[in-house]
């Protein structure tokens, strides 16, 4: 599968996407823009999934970021998405639905005021779960803002998915993931809903601390960080991973090249996740061990009620607690680390490579 990218694609979103902001009265002379916000101060955008309702959350927020990481409701940390401005003309507004449980982001206001005077419907209001670290005009709770349109700032792609349910919309600010997830989960660049024609708003052109969003590196997946507490024996670095006969962004994609990292080997047909514990010529127990692949059952845990799932294991913790890393699954980033307590790690089989 090719997955290079047309960037004059995206690239030409931006007159549209210039039409749309101004007619949403949006735009103001250069005289009045507030470029020393653009161009100096910038926030991090931080990235989170939701493996069961496939959501994806946008947050500046860093302890919103930690601690639905560090909870029981399914969030999984995926890195800094973008850079926003610290401030602009251009405010990205959040709302949350009661009813589905969905979080939506809008540069729209008019949309917002919409959506929100049909709350006791529709289910949409502002999302009241906000803490102080959040931009609030009163009326509409504002997320982060936007950069202004221009070419040396990066479109946020918008892509709509009316099967997907809860996770029906997703942002991203690399074309090479938009297009990964147009081909693969069947995301579209229109949504009728949200009037957003390909671009949803601008992050900033300018490289992170990290280096993960750039105008030269916008091709690149969000890097997650390790978890607080955690620490692993060698960086992860995909760049050199063989899809030769696993497929790229698969589980087992990751498992078997992260193993080889390591200079451990499995099989390059080992099947699906869960065939993994029952290969020939491996050594499989449920006791925990360092640099092992965690082959799930079909279903356990959540995972694919078909192919199951594998994991790498990253480190143990003396209580028993297990940090994995992991792809596939629908996560958006490259792959994800994941904490298991050692109650749940007991349930698992682990299969030692060679």
């Amino acid at each position: 599968m090719n997955l290079n990218h047309n960037w004059h694609r995206h690239f030409s979103k931006i007159i549209l996407a210039s039409s749309f902001f101004a007619g949403l009265g949006l735009l103001v002379a250069t005289t009045q823009i507030q470029t020393q916000a653009d161009t100096i101060a910038n926030t991090p955008v931080y990235r989170l999934y939701n493996k069961t309702t496939k959501e994806h959350l946008y947050t500046i927020n860093s302890t919103e970021y930690n601690t639905l990481a560090n909870s029981k409701s399914h969030w999984i940390k995926e890195g800094i998405a973008f850079n926003a401005p610290t401030l602009s003309k251009i405010p990205v507004y959040r709302l949350y639905n009661r009813i589905s449980g969905e979080h939506f982001y809008t540069t729209d206001a008019a949309k917002v005021a919409e959506l929100i005077k049909n709350g006791t419907k529709s289910g949409w209001r502002n999302d009241s779960s906000v803490s102080a670290d959040y931009y609030n005009d009163k009326t509409k709770v504002i997320a982060f803002y936007s950069a202004m349109p221009t070419t040396s700032n990066i479109p946020v792609l918008s892509l709509y998915n009316p099967l997907a349910g809860i996770g029906s919309h997703f942002y991203t600010a690399s074309p090479f993931e938009a297009t990964y997830d147009e081909t693969n989960f069947q995301y579209k660049k229109a949504d009728n809903f949200n009037y957003e024609f390909g671009v949803a708003w601008y992050a900033l052109g300018e490289s992170d601390s990290k280096g993960i969003v750039g105008s030269s590196q916008a091709t690149n997946f969000p890097i997650p960080d390790v978890p607080n507490g955690w620490t692993i024996d060698k960086p992860i670095d995909t760049s050199h991973y063989s899809n030769a006969t696993y497929n790229y962004r698969q589980c087992t994609w990751f498992a078997w090249n992260r193993a080889r990292d390591f200079g451990i080997s499995y099989s390059p047909y080992m099947g699906n996740g869960q065939d993994w514990q029952n290969a020939v010529g491996y050594t499989v127990t449920t006791n925990p061990v360092l640099h092992s692949v965690v082959s799930f059952k079909a279903g356990q845990f959540g995972f694919s009620a078909q192919y199951g799932h594998v994991a790498f294991v990253e480190a143990i913790h003396p209580d028993g607690s297990i940090l994995v890393s992991e792809s596939g699954l629908g996560y958006s980033s490259l792959f994800v680390y994941q904490v298991f307590t050692a109650a749940e790690a007991s349930q698992l089989h682990y299969v030692i490579g060679h």
